[in-house]
């Protein structure tokens, strides 16, 4: 859907693609708040909402935190990390055939689907080898 720009939701956008990882909407606040941006949290929701029917972002399910806002709009899939609680993005390619082996074995028309791993991320396995 194409909208017209606002200054509020570029400053927005422009905060998440340079944060470059998952973040909440309240971290968007704060962070902005605490840069000097004069913007409110309802401000911040309206925006990421918009941003994210536009596409231009991603609203991804985390277990515990409730939505995470992510920058990268390309279908990939996340780890999150049982020991420090992060969503990662994995480096793996994306399988559109899973699609297909869903609808075969249910009958159901897939048109896309998301997956969240539990695991722990190589930072927590790094620390925890030392």
């Amino acid at each position: 859907m194409k909208r017209k720009s606002s200054k509020q939701r570029d400053m927005v956008l422009a905060y998440i693609k340079s944060f470059g990882e998952h973040v909440t909407a309240e971290e968007v606040y704060k962070n902005m708040k605490d840069a000097g941006q004069d913007i409110s949290l309802a401000t911040v929701y309206r925006n990421l909402n918009i941003l994210v029917e536009m596409e231009e972002i991603k609203r991804v399910v985390h277990p515990t935190e409730g939505y995470l806002y992510d920058p990268t709009c390309e279908p990939h899939y996340h780890l999150h990390c049982i020991n420090c609680n992060r969503l990662i993005d994995l480096d793996m390619p994306f399988m559109d055939s899973l699609n297909s082996i869903i609808q075969a074995q249910t009958g159901i028309q897939v048109c896309t689907h998301s997956l969240t791993v539990d695991g722990i991320c190589n930072d927590c396995s790094q620390s925890n080898i030392r």
